[in-house]
Order: structure tokens, then sequence, then C-alpha cells
């Protein structure tokens, strides 16, 4: 298994090597479109990161915190806290950090009719 510069992060973040080995266990139903996820932010250029950045502050500030709120209480009902701040400081650009949790709790945001906000930012970079 390829493992992301995000991937070791959290694992240093959270002092687990374990989560290296066993993302399941941290990461939630979700963990392999997180993992492809990670793996393709490391192909990104500085410029492409910037163009997601760019669409996240461009966000009304309402519906970007309410997108936050809704992807941040998908994501708790399949990991804990403590992992998701883990993954939080692994980030060094909002629009990731954003989409990361959402895609983490994406089925159960889909469940109650949402949709992702922050995830489709990196769609034809």
């Amino acid at each position: 298994m390829k493992i992301s510069e995000r991937h070791q992060c959290f694992s240093k973040v959270l002092h687990n090597q374990r989560a290296l080995s066993h993302p399941d266990e941290f990461l939630g139903p979700n963990w392999k479109d997180v993992l492809n996820f990670w793996i393709y932010l490391d192909t990104l250029s500085t410029e492409q990161l910037e163009m997601a950045n760019s669409s996240y502050w461009a966000l009304d500030m309402k519906d970007r915190q309410n997108a936050l709120n809704l992807a941040w209480a998908a994501a708790s009902n399949v990991t804990s806290e403590l992992i998701l701040d883990s993954v939080w400081w692994c980030f060094p650009d909002s629009a990731s950090r954003a989409a990361t949790p959402e895609l983490m709790g994406a089925h159960k945001l889909l469940e109650q009719g949402e949709s992702l906000t922050f995830a489709p930012f990196f769609l034809n970079l």
C-alpha cells in the first residue's frame, strides 16, 4: 500500500504506527476513499492546491461554516474526536483539511440528503 505524506503525518500526530497498516481502524468505512484522496493530494502542485483553496474561501462564510459543521458531525459518527483532531493537523491548506472529514463521513452526509461541498473542489485540477 502506498503511504501518502498526510497518512504518514496522521500516524505521527496520533502517535500510533498501526494507523499506517490498519487505516480502516481509524478512518471509518470510507478509509479507502480518504487514503486515495491523500495520495491524490501528493500529486497536486502548489497552484492546484491554491485553486481548491480559492474555491473554499469563495464560499459564503455561513455556507462554509455550515458545511464544515456537517462534515465534522458526519465524520464524528464514524470515528473519534481524537482521530479528527489528528487528521486536522496534517493539512496546511483549508480545502483539503475540510474535505477529509467530509470524505470520512460522506455516506452519512448523503444518507441525510446533503451533498459534498469541499471534495468537489479537487475535481478537474
